[in-house]
């Protein structure tokens, strides 16, 4: 286990009926402009829109708005919030929707203190942003996290790049999370979100650094939570409870308490960034079309890691133990949610100059991953395992 020291200075404001607490947050902005961030129909349907400008208006707070953010947000957008920011002089941010607009709003707060060009540097690892603009949110979905860290990805359109980066001045100041909103998300998303949630689990889960005994326990108690409530959902057992519940694994599997103490790996995500960009397939079904694929390859070439790992959670879900069998579980978990394993059910076939593209932009910067180092060659043999 290796040394850490965690601090995470996001206050959650959690559960039914917590945007009450919204004005005391920005009661330290009064007299002060804001940028409201947001996506389309459902802050409204929701009423959270209501509310926001309600409460700028009892703090003589001057609310612009920048709304309008879709699913994989734009560079191109983060530099419209850019200018609205300079333009009427900006002191904070408050981004509703979910894990897309929080992202792009995180963006936005680094933005103004650089130059235009230099905003999108700081995706490629040419620049880091010393400071930013503060920053509250309104989750009102399960899946990213980006609530309780100071992550956030972005997708290029120009250069047909989808990067992440992250920096603790990114971290939002609070985070008002009320399970209610999650019920008026679309089943879609809703799988697509609870898939995402595993994944930052495996991600974190799946490590070279040996004796993490109490990560590892913390990682696979939520991991077949997250499984158990998930089944609760397809099943029809929408109720606030199971909502609340995921809700709040949601923030605990990527607020980075699973990662102290380790060394996670992350290569399955990149590896799904351009995979999204060029078909737009939802980011959580993105990483299963790959998933399976990345974990036949970790087991062929870290078979120490991979046969301990695989072992520890056929134990926790499955009652079985044989790596082989462990993956075939995993992937038929994700089949049972209506989630495509390869490329062949997401009704996507790369053809070789594709995968090349894809190959490319994975690994621009150097291998990825820690448990096996995705290099090009293997990147491209992931890719075409993943075919079918």
């Amino acid at each position: 286990m290796n040394n850490f020291v965690y601090h995470n200075p996001t206050k959650v404001i959690f559960g039914k009926g917590q945007i009450a607490a919204l004005e005391a947050e920005l009661k330290p902005y009064a007299g002060h402009t804001i940028l409201f961030v947001y996506g389309r129909r459902a802050i409204r349907e929701l009423g959270i829109d209501e509310t926001v400008k309600t409460v700028c208006q009892s703090l003589n707070i001057t609310c612009i708005e920048q709304g309008g953010i879709r699913p994989n947000p734009t560079l191109e957008s983060v530099l419209e919030g850019r200018k609205k920011i300079l333009k009427y002089d900006v002191s904070m941010i408050l981004a509703a929707g979910g894990g897309s607009v929080i992202d792009a709003a995180k963006a936005m707060a680094f933005a103004p203190f650089m130059s235009e060009r230099a905003v999108w540097d700081v995706f490629m690892r040419k620049q880091q942003p010393e400071k930013a603009l503060p920053l509250g949110v309104i989750l009102t979905l399960a899946a990213t996290g980006t609530e309780m860290n100071g992550n956030t990805v972005i997708t290029n359109e120009a250069t047909r790049q989808k990067r992440s980066c992250g920096y603790p001045v990114l971290h939002p100041r609070f985070a008002i999370i009320d399970p209610v909103y999650t019920q008026s998300v679309p089943a879609h998303f809703v799988t697509a979100g609870c898939i995402d949630i595993t994944m930052h689990i495996f991600e974190q889960f799946f490590s070279t650094t040996e004796e993490t005994d109490t990560a590892d326990a913390l990682s696979l108690g939520l991991l077949k939570n997250v499984v158990a409530l998930t089944d609760r959902l397809r099943r029809g057992e929408d109720t606030y409870d199971v909502r609340a519940n995921l809700s709040w694994a949601s923030t605990i599997a990527l607020n980075w308490l699973l990662a102290q103490g380790k060394v996670g790996d992350w290569a399955t995500h990149q590896l799904s960034y351009p995979v999204t960009e060029h078909y737009g397939i939802t980011h959580g079904y993105a990483l299963t079309t790959l998933y399976p694929a990345w974990l036949k390859t970790a087991l062929k070439y870290n078979p120490d890691t991979m046969i301990r790992r695989l072992g520890q959670i056929g134990a926790e879900l499955f009652d079985v133990h044989d790596p082989t069998t462990v993956i075939e579980r995993i992937r038929g978990l994700y089949k049972l949610w209506g989630a495509p394993t390869s490329f062949k059910e997401a009704d996507v076939i790369p053809d070789e100059p594709t995968i090349g593209q894809f190959v490319k932009q994975v690994t621009i910067a150097g291998p990825v991953g820690t448990v096996i180092k995705v290099d090009a060659a293997m990147a491209q043999e992931i890719y075409q395992q993943a075919r079918s």
